[in-house]
């Protein structure tokens, strides 16, 4: 009389058509019915849609109503805020060349949990165990080639720990040589900048030195580029002579202008050299 009543319950057709228990039948609807939790962590609530996703699945699209039924149970404990274990590959009926890549998937799964992926990334992680769950289960039924392994395989590299990029360098200290114009020989003023360049590597040790030619605006693009060149040559070659060597030169011409000017107009502070320590 219970079994009769519970079937009424849960619908006797849908029962009988889906060749399941009535448990297993009213494990899956408990599970559709189920609203978000609101216990538990971010992980166990993602893991707990993933799986009723899932069970949901199985039932209505491949009418595997005993397999939804199982993930519907992993789903409602998810719900409690339980953290539910990833199935036991020995626990299914998987074809022995199967067993040792499901076995170190698995592992590596537990190794991202292990190094606090569930709470790093916890959509992920609980997409990951489901889909290791779909993937021994459609191992369990023969299908060597599973869309769910392909998925798993896919979403893995996000529960790494990834290396945390290098800090960018950065520019910690500035110096400019001035020039005569239509001249890229150094004058007195400049030396004693260099002087005060040569002082300030010692101390601060920059992993890289860049100098930099420029020039005004008199003048066409093609000869301003060359004057620009002779300029930051000077001061490399200078500052090799004083001790102070492995430098990036470039030269721009007039392109990087330290005052905006027009066309054929003499500007003394855009005639120069920038020198930049790097660290």
């Amino acid at each position: 009389m219970k079994l009769i009543r519970l079937a009424a319950a849960i619908g006797f057709t849908a029962l009988v058509g889906a060749c399941a228990t009535p448990w297993e039948v009213a494990d899956v609807n408990e599970i559709m019915a189920a609203p978000a939790p609101t216990a538990g962590s971010a992980f166990t609530k993602a893991l707990f849609a993933e799986y009723k996703a899932y069970a949901i699945y199985e039932a209505k699209e491949e009418y595997e109503w005993d397999d939804a039924a199982i993930f519907a149970r992993k789903g409602l404990r998810a719900a409690t805020g339980e953290v539910v274990a990833p199935e036991e590959v020995a626990a299914w009926n998987v074809p022995a060349a199967r067993v040792k890549e499901l076995n170190d998937a698995r592992a590596r799964l537990i190794g991202y949990f292990g190094n606090g992926a569930r709470e790093r990334v916890p959509a992920a992680a609980a997409t990951a165990q489901v889909k290791f769950d779909c993937w021994v289960e459609e191992e369990n039924e023969g299908d060597a080639t599973s869309d769910c392994r392909a998925a798993f395989l896919k979403i893995e590299p996000e529960l790494q720990v990834k290396a945390a990029a290098p800090a960018a360098p950065k520019i910690v200290k500035t110096f400019i040589v001035y020039f005569d114009f239509n001249k890229s020989s150094l004058t007195k003023a400049s030396m004693k900048t260099l002087k005060e360049v040569v002082a300030a590597a010692g101390e601060i040790k920059p992993s890289s030195i860049y100098v930099a030619g420029h020039t005004d605006t008199v003048g066409k693009g093609g000869y301003n580029d060359k004057l620009s060149k002779s300029r930051a040559a000077a001061v490399e070659k200078q500052l090799a002579k004083m001790g102070v060597k492995s430098i990036d030169a470039k030269a721009f011409g007039f392109t990087k202008l330290a005052v905006p000017t027009k066309a054929n107009v003499k500007e003394a502070k855009n005639r120069r050299v920038e020198i930049y320590f790097e660290k």
